[in-house]
This record gives C-alpha cells, structure tokens and sequence, in this order.
C-alpha cells in the first residue's frame, strides 16, 4: 500500500504495530512451549511415552523387567546380605544366569503364568 498523506500513515502505523503484537503473541507462546518441553521432567516423560507406546519395546521391556526380578529376587533368596566376598561373586554369578534364563524364556513362563492364574481363579461365567 502506498502512503500519500498522514491518514494513510496513521493506518499503515496501526497495522504494523498490531502485527507486531501478534508477532510477540506468538514468540512468547513458543518460547513457553518450547521451555516446557526442554524441562527435564517432560523429556523423560516424552521419552518413555514414545518407548512404551511401540509394542515390540514394550515386550522387550517386560521381559528384561522379568528376568531383572526374577535374578534379583533369587540372589537374594540364596545369598541374603552376605558379607563374603565369594558369596558376593557366586551371588552375582547366578544372578546374571537367572535373568539370562528368565529373559530367553519369559514368553513361555508369561503364558505359564497365565495359564495357572486362569486356573486358579476360574474362568468367567461366560465361557463356561
């Protein structure tokens, strides 16, 4: 638009500080946004929504979760708080086979346990 007298001026000058303010509208809602997804918290929070929502990591999670149990939990039981250092060793030792075994065979022992869980607490009355 051309600017031939003050009228014209006045408009032009209207126009663009309304711009402006729209410009800085929008700057100060990106700003916000993009320090609200830097902010630790939601990087983590992004991170395992996009891991857990693919289904093949979700498995693989799982089972690793498994076998992590399993192996903790069978150290504990076999070697407690032992202070020696070859009970340590030996505990450690059996830990990592257990969650090896557990994590290669979790597909089985999941269906196993589902299968037991089913039995135990009874089929719904719909199947029957």
């Amino acid at each position: 638009m051309e600017i031939t007298n003050s009228g014209s001026l006045q408009e032009a000058i209207v126009r663009l500080e309304r711009k402006r303010r729209e410009q800085e509208q929008d700057l100060s809602a990106h700003f916000k946004h993009t320090y609200q997804s830097i902010q630790p918290m939601n990087i983590l929070k992004n991170t395992f929504h996009a891991v857990t929502s693919s289904p093949g990591v979700r498995g693989n999670l799982l089972k690793a979760g498994l076998g992590l149990g399993a192996g903790l939990l069978t150290k504990r039981l076999f070697f407690g708080g032992s202070g020696s250092v070859i009970k340590k060793l030996l505990g450690t030792a059996v830990e990592v086979g257990v969650t090896k075994a557990v994590t290669n065979k979790s597909g089985n022992i999941i269906s196993n346990v589902l299968s037991l869980l089913k039995k135990v607490v009874g089929q719904p009355a719909e199947k029957r």
